[in-house]
Protein backbone atom coordinates (compact mmCIF):
# COMPACT_ATOMS: atom_id res chain seq x y z
CA UNK A 1 0.00 0.00 0.00
CA UNK A 2 2.71 2.48 0.98
CA UNK A 3 4.81 1.60 -2.05
CA UNK A 4 1.84 2.25 -4.33
CA UNK A 5 1.25 5.62 -2.66
CA UNK A 6 4.91 6.55 -3.18
CA UNK A 7 4.67 5.58 -6.85
CA UNK A 8 1.54 7.71 -7.26
CA UNK A 9 3.26 10.66 -5.59
CA UNK A 10 6.13 10.32 -8.04
CA UNK A 11 3.61 10.17 -10.88
CA UNK A 12 2.01 13.43 -9.69
CA UNK A 13 5.27 15.14 -10.65
CA UNK A 14 6.43 12.99 -13.55
CA UNK A 15 3.19 12.95 -15.56
CA UNK A 16 2.68 16.73 -15.86
CA UNK A 17 6.36 17.19 -16.72
CA UNK A 18 6.22 14.45 -19.33
CA UNK A 19 3.09 15.74 -21.04
CA UNK A 20 4.30 19.34 -20.84
CA UNK A 21 6.98 18.53 -23.41
CA UNK A 22 4.22 18.04 -25.99
CA UNK A 23 2.37 21.25 -25.21
CA UNK A 24 3.03 24.77 -26.51
CA UNK A 25 2.71 27.90 -24.44
CA UNK A 26 -0.87 28.66 -23.43
CA UNK A 27 -2.70 31.95 -23.57
CA UNK A 28 -2.13 33.24 -20.03
CA UNK A 29 1.44 31.97 -19.76
CA UNK A 30 2.43 34.60 -22.33
CA UNK A 31 1.60 37.28 -19.74
CA UNK A 32 2.43 35.44 -16.51
CA UNK A 33 5.96 34.26 -17.15
CA UNK A 34 7.48 37.49 -18.55
CA UNK A 35 5.71 39.46 -15.82
CA UNK A 36 7.27 37.24 -13.15
CA UNK A 37 10.70 37.75 -14.69
CA UNK A 38 10.16 41.51 -14.61
CA UNK A 39 9.36 41.31 -10.87
CA UNK A 40 12.60 39.48 -10.12
CA UNK A 41 14.69 41.81 -12.27
CA UNK A 42 13.17 45.14 -11.20
CA UNK A 43 11.99 44.36 -7.66
CA UNK A 44 8.55 45.79 -8.51
CA UNK A 45 5.19 44.18 -9.22
CA UNK A 46 3.80 46.27 -12.07
CA UNK A 47 2.79 44.06 -14.99
CA UNK A 48 -0.21 41.71 -14.81
CA UNK A 49 -1.59 43.31 -11.61
CA UNK A 50 -4.88 41.38 -11.81
CA UNK A 51 -3.08 38.29 -10.53
CA UNK A 52 -0.90 38.21 -7.39
CA UNK A 53 2.78 37.50 -8.02
CA UNK A 54 3.69 34.30 -6.16
CA UNK A 55 3.36 31.74 -8.97
CA UNK A 56 4.85 34.10 -11.53
CA UNK A 57 7.88 34.71 -9.32
CA UNK A 58 8.42 31.00 -8.59
CA UNK A 59 8.14 29.96 -12.23
CA UNK A 60 10.40 32.79 -13.39
CA UNK A 61 13.19 31.80 -10.97
CA UNK A 62 14.88 29.44 -13.49
CA UNK A 63 15.22 32.38 -15.89
CA UNK A 64 17.75 33.96 -13.53
CA UNK A 65 20.10 31.06 -14.35
CA UNK A 66 19.50 31.07 -18.11
CA UNK A 67 20.80 33.47 -20.79
CA UNK A 68 17.59 35.53 -20.92
CA UNK A 69 17.25 39.16 -22.01
CA UNK A 70 14.88 41.83 -20.74
CA UNK A 71 13.09 43.17 -23.82
CA UNK A 72 12.75 46.76 -22.52
CA UNK A 73 14.40 48.91 -19.85
CA UNK A 74 12.88 48.85 -16.38
CA UNK A 75 11.78 52.48 -16.84
CA UNK A 76 9.50 51.44 -19.70
CA UNK A 77 7.69 49.02 -17.37
CA UNK A 78 7.29 51.69 -14.69
CA UNK A 79 5.69 54.01 -17.24
CA UNK A 80 3.17 51.42 -18.44
CA UNK A 81 -0.28 52.84 -17.74
CA UNK A 82 -2.61 50.36 -19.43
CA UNK A 83 -2.80 46.81 -18.11
CA UNK A 84 -2.89 45.66 -21.74
CA UNK A 85 0.84 46.46 -21.93
CA UNK A 86 1.48 43.10 -20.26
CA UNK A 87 0.61 41.34 -23.54
CA UNK A 88 2.91 43.58 -25.56
CA UNK A 89 5.68 42.98 -23.04
CA UNK A 90 5.10 39.22 -23.27
CA UNK A 91 5.38 39.23 -27.04
CA UNK A 92 8.51 41.40 -26.89
CA UNK A 93 9.99 39.05 -24.30
CA UNK A 94 9.52 35.98 -26.47
CA UNK A 95 10.75 37.83 -29.53
CA UNK A 96 14.09 38.08 -27.68
CA UNK A 97 14.00 34.69 -25.96
CA UNK A 98 13.21 31.29 -27.47
CA UNK A 99 10.00 30.04 -25.87
CA UNK A 100 10.83 26.41 -26.70
CA UNK A 101 14.17 26.63 -24.92
CA UNK A 102 13.00 28.16 -21.66
CA UNK A 103 9.39 27.08 -21.15
CA UNK A 104 10.18 23.60 -19.84
CA UNK A 105 12.41 24.96 -17.08
CA UNK A 106 9.76 27.47 -16.02
CA UNK A 107 7.01 24.87 -15.86
CA UNK A 108 9.07 22.77 -13.43
CA UNK A 109 8.14 24.89 -10.34
CA UNK A 110 4.46 24.58 -11.31
CA UNK A 111 4.77 20.79 -11.45
CA UNK A 112 6.52 20.82 -8.06
CA UNK A 113 3.54 22.67 -6.59
CA UNK A 114 1.35 19.87 -7.96
CA UNK A 115 3.55 17.37 -6.13
CA UNK A 116 3.10 19.45 -2.98
CA UNK A 117 -0.66 19.34 -3.40
CA UNK A 118 -0.55 15.57 -3.91
CA UNK A 119 1.34 15.27 -0.62
CA UNK A 120 -1.21 17.42 1.22
CA UNK A 121 -4.12 15.40 -0.19
CA UNK A 122 -2.41 12.17 0.86
CA UNK A 123 -1.61 13.34 4.40
CA UNK A 124 -5.05 14.76 5.07
CA UNK A 125 -6.90 11.75 3.65
CA UNK A 126 -4.62 9.39 5.61
CA UNK A 127 -5.42 11.22 8.84
CA UNK A 128 -9.15 10.83 8.23
CA UNK A 129 -9.52 7.50 6.46
CA UNK A 130 -6.22 5.63 6.81
CA UNK A 131 -3.91 4.34 4.06
CA UNK A 132 -6.72 2.93 1.88
CA UNK A 133 -8.53 6.25 1.91
CA UNK A 134 -5.30 8.08 1.13
CA UNK A 135 -4.73 5.74 -1.81
CA UNK A 136 -8.18 6.47 -3.27
CA UNK A 137 -7.84 10.24 -2.83
CA UNK A 138 -4.37 10.30 -4.36
CA UNK A 139 -5.41 8.11 -7.29
CA UNK A 140 -8.28 10.48 -8.07
CA UNK A 141 -5.86 13.39 -7.95
CA UNK A 142 -3.08 11.92 -10.09
CA UNK A 143 -5.40 10.66 -12.84
CA UNK A 144 -7.69 13.67 -13.03
CA UNK A 145 -7.32 15.14 -16.56
CA UNK A 146 -8.05 18.72 -15.52
CA UNK A 147 -5.50 18.61 -12.71
CA UNK A 148 -2.81 17.13 -14.97
CA UNK A 149 -3.55 19.62 -17.76
CA UNK A 150 -3.12 22.66 -15.52
CA UNK A 151 -0.45 21.31 -13.16
CA UNK A 152 2.10 21.75 -15.96
CA UNK A 153 1.27 25.40 -16.72
CA UNK A 154 2.54 28.75 -15.41
CA UNK A 155 -0.93 29.69 -14.20
CA UNK A 156 -2.64 30.14 -10.85
CA UNK A 157 -5.36 27.50 -10.54
CA UNK A 158 -3.46 24.41 -9.31
CA UNK A 159 -1.12 26.57 -7.16
CA UNK A 160 -4.17 28.10 -5.47
CA UNK A 161 -5.52 24.61 -4.87
CA UNK A 162 -2.21 23.73 -3.22
CA UNK A 163 -1.95 26.80 -0.99
CA UNK A 164 -5.64 26.74 -0.03
CA UNK A 165 -5.65 23.03 0.85
CA UNK A 166 -2.41 23.43 2.79
CA UNK A 167 -3.86 26.40 4.67
CA UNK A 168 -6.99 24.57 5.77
CA UNK A 169 -5.01 21.50 6.78
CA UNK A 170 -2.80 23.71 8.95
CA UNK A 171 -5.80 25.61 10.33
CA UNK A 172 -7.54 22.33 11.16
CA UNK A 173 -4.50 21.22 13.13
CA UNK A 174 -4.38 24.59 14.89
CA UNK A 175 -8.02 24.28 15.95
CA UNK A 176 -7.63 20.69 17.12
CA UNK A 177 -4.36 21.19 18.97
CA UNK A 178 -3.51 24.89 19.30
CA UNK A 179 0.02 26.19 19.54
CA UNK A 180 1.87 29.29 18.49
CA UNK A 181 3.85 27.35 15.88
CA UNK A 182 0.71 25.92 14.27
CA UNK A 183 -0.98 29.33 14.21
CA UNK A 184 2.09 30.89 12.56
CA UNK A 185 2.17 28.12 9.95
CA UNK A 186 -1.53 28.59 9.22
CA UNK A 187 -1.09 32.36 8.89
CA UNK A 188 1.73 31.88 6.39
CA UNK A 189 -0.44 29.35 4.53
CA UNK A 190 -3.25 31.89 4.22
CA UNK A 191 -0.75 34.47 3.00
CA UNK A 192 0.48 32.07 0.32
CA UNK A 193 -3.09 31.54 -0.88
CA UNK A 194 -3.82 35.28 -0.98
CA UNK A 195 -0.56 35.87 -2.88
CA UNK A 196 -1.50 33.22 -5.45
CA UNK A 197 -4.91 34.36 -6.68
CA UNK A 198 -7.37 37.04 -5.62
CA UNK A 199 -10.24 34.56 -5.40
CA UNK A 200 -8.53 33.28 -2.23
CA UNK A 201 -10.21 36.15 -0.36
CA UNK A 202 -13.22 33.83 -0.24
CA UNK A 203 -11.31 31.74 2.29
CA UNK A 204 -10.88 34.58 4.79
CA UNK A 205 -14.48 34.59 6.13
CA UNK A 206 -14.51 30.80 5.80
CA UNK A 207 -11.50 30.64 8.14
CA UNK A 208 -13.26 32.86 10.67
CA UNK A 209 -16.36 30.66 10.54
CA UNK A 210 -14.35 27.48 11.03
CA UNK A 211 -12.44 29.00 13.94
CA UNK A 212 -15.74 29.95 15.57
CA UNK A 213 -17.27 26.54 14.91
CA UNK A 214 -14.20 24.83 16.30
CA UNK A 215 -14.47 26.84 19.50
CA UNK A 216 -18.22 26.29 19.78
CA UNK A 217 -17.85 22.54 19.25
CA UNK A 218 -15.42 22.27 22.13
CA UNK A 219 -12.10 22.34 20.26
CA UNK A 220 -9.37 24.00 22.30
CA UNK A 221 -8.21 27.39 21.09
CA UNK A 222 -5.41 29.44 22.57
CA UNK A 223 -7.07 31.85 25.00
CA UNK A 224 -5.13 35.01 25.75
CA UNK A 225 -8.05 36.65 27.57
CA UNK A 226 -7.62 37.50 31.26
CA UNK A 227 -11.26 38.32 31.81
CA UNK A 228 -13.04 36.82 34.84
CA UNK A 229 -16.57 36.48 36.16
CA UNK A 230 -19.74 35.28 34.35
CA UNK A 231 -19.52 37.92 31.62
CA UNK A 232 -15.83 37.22 31.18
CA UNK A 233 -16.50 33.49 30.82
CA UNK A 234 -19.09 34.21 28.11
CA UNK A 235 -16.70 36.54 26.31
CA UNK A 236 -13.69 34.25 26.43
CA UNK A 237 -14.70 32.15 23.38
CA UNK A 238 -15.35 35.30 21.32
CA UNK A 239 -12.08 36.92 22.40
CA UNK A 240 -10.23 33.69 21.73
CA UNK A 241 -11.61 33.36 18.19
CA UNK A 242 -11.10 37.03 17.32
CA UNK A 243 -7.57 37.03 18.71
CA UNK A 244 -6.63 33.94 16.74
CA UNK A 245 -8.23 35.37 13.60
CA UNK A 246 -6.45 38.71 14.01
CA UNK A 247 -3.09 36.96 14.40
CA UNK A 248 -3.88 34.81 11.39
CA UNK A 249 -4.65 37.86 9.25
CA UNK A 250 -1.61 39.72 10.50
CA UNK A 251 0.73 36.88 9.60
CA UNK A 252 -0.98 36.50 6.21
CA UNK A 253 -0.62 40.23 5.52
CA UNK A 254 3.12 40.14 6.28
CA UNK A 255 3.53 37.11 4.00
CA UNK A 256 1.66 38.80 1.15
CA UNK A 257 3.66 42.03 1.61
CA UNK A 258 6.93 40.10 1.36
CA UNK A 259 5.80 38.22 -1.75
CA UNK A 260 4.84 41.54 -3.34
CA UNK A 261 8.46 42.59 -2.70
CA UNK A 262 7.67 45.04 0.14
CA UNK A 263 5.77 47.80 -1.72
CA UNK A 264 5.45 51.20 -0.03
CA UNK A 265 1.82 51.63 -1.07
CA UNK A 266 -0.34 50.32 1.82
CA UNK A 267 -3.23 49.72 -0.59
CA UNK A 268 -1.26 47.55 -3.03
CA UNK A 269 -3.50 44.52 -2.60
CA UNK A 270 -6.69 46.53 -2.96
CA UNK A 271 -5.37 48.11 -6.16
CA UNK A 272 -4.75 44.64 -7.52
CA UNK A 273 -8.35 43.70 -6.78
CA UNK A 274 -9.49 46.86 -8.56
CA UNK A 275 -7.43 45.97 -11.64
CA UNK A 276 -9.06 42.53 -11.65
CA UNK A 277 -12.49 44.14 -11.63
CA UNK A 278 -11.52 46.49 -14.46
CA UNK A 279 -10.38 43.48 -16.46
CA UNK A 280 -13.90 42.05 -16.31
CA UNK A 281 -16.33 42.69 -19.18
CA UNK A 282 -19.90 42.66 -17.79
CA UNK A 283 -21.48 41.44 -21.04
CA UNK A 284 -18.76 39.18 -22.39
CA UNK A 285 -20.04 36.28 -24.46
CA UNK A 286 -19.20 32.61 -24.08
CA UNK A 287 -20.50 29.21 -25.12
CA UNK A 288 -22.56 27.03 -22.80
CA UNK A 289 -24.21 23.83 -24.06
CA UNK A 290 -23.46 24.98 -27.61
CA UNK A 291 -25.29 28.28 -27.25
CA UNK A 292 -23.94 31.83 -27.19
CA UNK A 293 -24.53 33.35 -23.76
CA UNK A 294 -23.72 36.72 -22.20
CA UNK A 295 -22.94 37.77 -18.64
CA UNK A 296 -22.89 34.99 -16.05
CA UNK A 297 -24.91 31.82 -15.74
CA UNK A 298 -24.96 30.41 -12.18
CA UNK A 299 -25.22 26.86 -13.58
CA UNK A 300 -22.13 27.21 -15.80
CA UNK A 301 -19.55 25.74 -13.44
CA UNK A 302 -21.78 22.88 -12.32
CA UNK A 303 -22.48 21.92 -15.94
CA UNK A 304 -18.83 22.32 -16.93
CA UNK A 305 -17.79 20.10 -14.01
CA UNK A 306 -20.33 17.44 -14.97
CA UNK A 307 -19.09 17.44 -18.59
CA UNK A 308 -15.36 17.52 -17.86
CA UNK A 309 -15.06 15.26 -14.82
CA UNK A 310 -14.44 11.54 -15.45
CA UNK A 311 -17.55 9.48 -14.78
CA UNK A 312 -15.74 7.11 -12.37
CA UNK A 313 -14.81 10.12 -10.24
CA UNK A 314 -18.44 11.26 -10.20
CA UNK A 315 -19.58 7.72 -9.30
CA UNK A 316 -17.08 7.41 -6.44
CA UNK A 317 -18.03 10.85 -5.14
CA UNK A 318 -21.69 9.80 -5.19
CA UNK A 319 -20.79 6.66 -3.22
CA UNK A 320 -18.92 8.84 -0.71
CA UNK A 321 -21.99 11.05 -0.31
CA UNK A 322 -24.15 7.99 0.37
CA UNK A 323 -21.67 6.73 2.95
CA UNK A 324 -21.62 10.17 4.55
CA UNK A 325 -25.41 10.27 4.77
CA UNK A 326 -25.44 6.77 6.25
CA UNK A 327 -23.17 7.83 9.06
CA UNK A 328 -19.68 6.94 7.87
CA UNK A 329 -18.22 10.27 8.89
CA UNK A 330 -15.29 11.82 10.61
CA UNK A 331 -16.12 14.29 13.37
CA UNK A 332 -18.29 17.32 12.61
CA UNK A 333 -15.24 19.59 12.70
CA UNK A 334 -13.27 17.41 10.27
CA UNK A 335 -16.17 17.21 7.84
CA UNK A 336 -16.67 20.97 8.06
CA UNK A 337 -13.07 21.62 7.11
CA UNK A 338 -13.69 19.67 3.90
CA UNK A 339 -17.19 20.75 2.95
CA UNK A 340 -17.31 24.43 3.93
CA UNK A 341 -14.29 25.60 1.88
CA UNK A 342 -15.40 23.47 -1.08
CA UNK A 343 -18.99 24.72 -1.10
CA UNK A 344 -18.10 28.34 -0.32
CA UNK A 345 -15.60 28.52 -3.17
CA UNK A 346 -17.93 26.72 -5.58
CA UNK A 347 -20.83 29.07 -4.82
CA UNK A 348 -18.68 32.20 -5.10
CA UNK A 349 -17.23 31.08 -8.43
CA UNK A 350 -20.71 30.30 -9.74
CA UNK A 351 -22.12 33.68 -8.72
CA UNK A 352 -19.27 36.12 -9.23
CA UNK A 353 -16.70 34.72 -11.67
CA UNK A 354 -16.58 34.98 -15.45
CA UNK A 355 -17.61 31.76 -17.19
CA UNK A 356 -14.23 31.04 -18.76
CA UNK A 357 -13.49 27.46 -17.83
CA UNK A 358 -13.80 24.63 -15.33
CA UNK A 359 -10.23 25.45 -14.27
CA UNK A 360 -11.64 28.07 -11.90
CA UNK A 361 -13.05 25.21 -9.81
CA UNK A 362 -9.71 23.44 -9.39
CA UNK A 363 -9.28 24.69 -5.78
CA UNK A 364 -12.44 22.68 -4.96
CA UNK A 365 -11.01 19.44 -6.32
CA UNK A 366 -8.64 18.44 -3.47
CA UNK A 367 -11.38 18.80 -0.87
CA UNK A 368 -13.64 16.59 -3.01
CA UNK A 369 -10.90 13.98 -3.43
CA UNK A 370 -10.24 13.88 0.32
CA UNK A 371 -13.98 13.66 1.03
CA UNK A 372 -14.22 10.73 -1.42
CA UNK A 373 -11.35 8.96 0.32
CA UNK A 374 -13.83 7.42 2.77
CA UNK A 375 -14.75 4.86 0.12
CA UNK A 376 -11.32 3.35 0.80
CA UNK A 377 -12.91 1.67 3.81
CA UNK A 378 -14.67 -0.63 1.34
CA UNK A 379 -11.34 -1.94 0.02
CA UNK A 380 -11.31 -4.93 2.35
CA UNK A 381 -11.53 -8.68 1.99
CA UNK A 382 -14.71 -8.57 4.04
CA UNK A 383 -16.45 -6.71 1.20
CA UNK A 384 -15.10 -8.30 -1.98
CA UNK A 385 -17.83 -7.02 -4.31
CA UNK A 386 -17.54 -3.43 -3.11
CA UNK A 387 -13.76 -3.61 -3.30
CA UNK A 388 -13.91 -5.01 -6.84
CA UNK A 389 -16.29 -2.23 -7.89
CA UNK A 390 -13.98 0.46 -6.53
CA UNK A 391 -10.94 -1.07 -8.20
CA UNK A 392 -12.91 -1.25 -11.46
CA UNK A 393 -13.84 2.43 -11.16
CA UNK A 394 -10.22 3.41 -10.54
CA UNK A 395 -9.15 1.29 -13.50
CA UNK A 396 -11.78 3.01 -15.66
CA UNK A 397 -10.38 6.36 -14.56
CA UNK A 398 -6.83 5.33 -15.52
CA UNK A 399 -8.02 4.12 -18.94
CA UNK A 400 -9.80 7.44 -19.57
CA UNK A 401 -6.64 9.28 -18.56
CA UNK A 402 -4.40 7.28 -20.88
CA UNK A 403 -6.87 7.46 -23.78
CA UNK A 404 -6.84 11.27 -23.91
CA UNK A 405 -3.08 11.64 -23.31
CA UNK A 406 -1.37 14.01 -23.85
CA UNK A 407 -4.42 16.22 -24.51
CA UNK A 408 -5.87 16.35 -21.00
CA UNK A 409 -6.92 20.01 -21.18
CA UNK A 410 -9.49 19.10 -23.87
CA UNK A 411 -10.92 16.14 -21.93
CA UNK A 412 -14.68 15.63 -21.91
CA UNK A 413 -16.37 12.58 -20.43
CA UNK A 414 -18.74 10.06 -22.00
CA UNK A 415 -21.79 12.19 -21.17
CA UNK A 416 -20.41 14.87 -23.49
CA UNK A 417 -19.35 12.35 -26.14
CA UNK A 418 -15.62 12.62 -25.47
CA UNK A 419 -13.07 15.35 -26.29
CA UNK A 420 -13.88 15.34 -30.01
CA UNK A 421 -17.33 16.74 -29.19
CA UNK A 422 -16.15 19.19 -26.56
CA UNK A 423 -16.72 22.34 -28.69
CA UNK A 424 -20.37 21.34 -29.00
CA UNK A 425 -20.72 22.17 -25.30
CA UNK A 426 -18.14 24.73 -24.11
CA UNK A 427 -15.39 27.01 -25.36
CA UNK A 428 -12.26 28.79 -24.08
CA UNK A 429 -9.82 26.90 -21.83
CA UNK A 430 -12.23 23.97 -21.65
CA UNK A 431 -11.27 22.97 -25.20
CA UNK A 432 -8.20 24.88 -26.37
CA UNK A 433 -5.92 27.46 -24.77
CA UNK A 434 -3.18 27.56 -27.39
CA UNK A 435 -1.48 24.37 -26.15
CA UNK A 436 -1.66 22.34 -29.38
CA UNK A 437 0.85 24.07 -31.67
CA UNK A 438 3.53 21.36 -31.39
CA UNK A 439 1.12 18.67 -32.54
CA UNK A 440 -0.24 20.95 -35.24
CA UNK A 441 3.27 21.62 -36.59
CA UNK A 442 3.93 17.89 -36.78
CA UNK A 443 0.62 17.36 -38.59
CA UNK A 444 1.47 20.06 -41.16
CA UNK A 445 4.97 18.70 -41.70
CA UNK A 446 3.78 15.11 -42.17
CA UNK A 447 1.35 16.19 -44.89
CA UNK A 448 3.49 18.91 -46.41
CA UNK A 449 0.54 21.27 -45.99
CA UNK A 450 1.40 24.93 -46.68
CA UNK A 451 -1.69 26.53 -48.21
CA UNK A 452 -4.16 26.79 -45.36
CA UNK A 453 -5.96 29.29 -43.14
CA UNK A 454 -5.44 29.09 -39.40
CA UNK A 455 -7.77 30.48 -36.77
CA UNK A 456 -5.64 30.35 -33.61
CA UNK A 457 -6.62 31.06 -30.00
CA UNK A 458 -3.52 32.20 -28.18
CA UNK A 459 -1.44 35.24 -27.27
CA UNK A 460 1.87 34.32 -28.95
CA UNK A 461 2.10 34.14 -32.76
CA UNK A 462 2.28 30.54 -34.03
CA UNK A 463 5.48 31.34 -35.94
CA UNK A 464 7.34 30.78 -32.66
CA UNK A 465 6.57 27.10 -33.30
CA UNK A 466 7.43 27.29 -37.04
CA UNK A 467 3.81 27.60 -38.16
CA UNK A 468 3.51 30.21 -40.90
CA UNK A 469 0.05 29.71 -42.36
CA UNK A 470 -2.45 32.42 -43.20
CA UNK A 471 -3.81 33.68 -39.85
CA UNK A 472 -7.43 34.80 -40.03
CA UNK A 473 -9.90 36.20 -37.48
CA UNK A 474 -12.57 33.78 -36.37
CA UNK A 475 -15.28 35.92 -37.99
CA UNK A 476 -13.87 34.89 -41.40
CA UNK A 477 -14.66 31.28 -40.51
CA UNK A 478 -18.39 32.04 -40.43
CA UNK A 479 -18.35 31.50 -44.19
CA UNK A 480 -17.62 28.08 -45.75
CA UNK A 481 -13.89 27.54 -46.25
CA UNK A 482 -12.39 28.11 -49.69
CA UNK A 483 -9.20 26.29 -48.80
CA UNK A 484 -8.03 24.10 -45.95
CA UNK A 485 -9.28 25.69 -42.74
CA UNK A 486 -7.73 24.87 -39.36
CA UNK A 487 -9.90 26.04 -36.47
CA UNK A 488 -8.96 26.18 -32.81
CA UNK A 489 -11.43 24.19 -30.74
CA UNK A 490 -12.34 27.45 -29.02
CA UNK A 491 -13.37 28.97 -32.33
CA UNK A 492 -15.11 25.80 -33.47
CA UNK A 493 -17.40 26.34 -30.49
CA UNK A 494 -17.82 30.03 -31.35
CA UNK A 495 -18.54 29.44 -35.03
CA UNK A 496 -21.02 26.68 -34.20
CA UNK A 497 -22.78 28.86 -31.65
CA UNK A 498 -23.05 31.96 -33.83
CA UNK A 499 -24.13 30.12 -36.98
CA UNK A 500 -26.70 28.17 -35.00
CA UNK A 501 -28.04 31.40 -33.56
CA UNK A 502 -28.24 33.01 -37.01
CA UNK A 503 -29.35 30.12 -39.23
CA UNK A 504 -30.40 27.23 -37.04
CA UNK A 505 -29.60 24.00 -38.88
CA UNK A 506 -30.09 25.56 -42.31
CA UNK A 507 -27.60 25.20 -45.17
CA UNK A 508 -25.95 28.53 -44.29
CA UNK A 509 -24.76 26.87 -41.09
CA UNK A 510 -21.94 25.15 -42.95
CA UNK A 511 -20.14 23.77 -39.90
CA UNK A 512 -23.23 21.86 -38.73
CA UNK A 513 -23.09 19.83 -41.95
CA UNK A 514 -19.31 19.45 -42.23
CA UNK A 515 -17.16 16.72 -40.74
CA UNK A 516 -13.53 17.60 -39.98
CA UNK A 517 -10.94 15.64 -41.91
CA UNK A 518 -8.78 15.57 -38.78
CA UNK A 519 -8.77 16.67 -35.17
CA UNK A 520 -5.19 17.49 -34.18
CA UNK A 521 -4.28 17.21 -30.51
CA UNK A 522 -7.96 17.59 -29.61
CA UNK A 523 -7.26 21.31 -30.14
CA UNK A 524 -7.49 21.96 -33.89
CA UNK A 525 -10.28 20.92 -36.25
CA UNK A 526 -9.28 20.66 -39.92
CA UNK A 527 -11.93 21.34 -42.57
CA UNK A 528 -11.59 21.05 -46.32
CA UNK A 529 -13.66 23.11 -48.79
CA UNK A 530 -16.71 21.43 -50.28
CA UNK A 531 -16.52 20.39 -53.92
CA UNK A 532 -17.47 23.30 -56.17
CA UNK A 533 -16.77 25.99 -53.54
CA UNK A 534 -14.61 28.91 -54.62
Amino acid sequence: MRLLILLLLAASLALPLHFSRRKSITHDEVAHLPAGYSYLRTGKVVLNPMHPPLVKELCALPLLFLPVEMPVPASAIDQAILTSYQWKFGRLFFARNDVRRILGWCRLPAALLSLGLALVVTLWSWELWGPRGALVSLFLYVFDPTITAHAQLVTTDVPLAFSATLFFLLLRRTVRCPSAGRLIAAGIGLGLALATKFSAVVFVPVALGLLAFGRASGARLEDSSTASGPLGRRLRPVVSVLTSFALLLGLAAITVWAIYLFPSDPLFYWRGLESLQRDHLPNFDYILLGEVRQGRDPTYFLLAWLLKTPLPTIVLLAVAVVLFLRGQRAGALDESFLLVPLLAFFVCMSLFTDDLGVRYLIPCYPFGFIFTGRVGALLTRAKPRAAAAIVAALGWLAIDFVAVSPDHLSYFNEIAGGPRRGPEWLDDSNVDWGQGLIELREYLEERGLRDYSLCYFGALPPRHYDIDGDLIPWSDALKPPRKTLILSGHFVARVRGVLRLEYGDGPENWIAHAEPTAVVGHAYWVYEPRPGSS
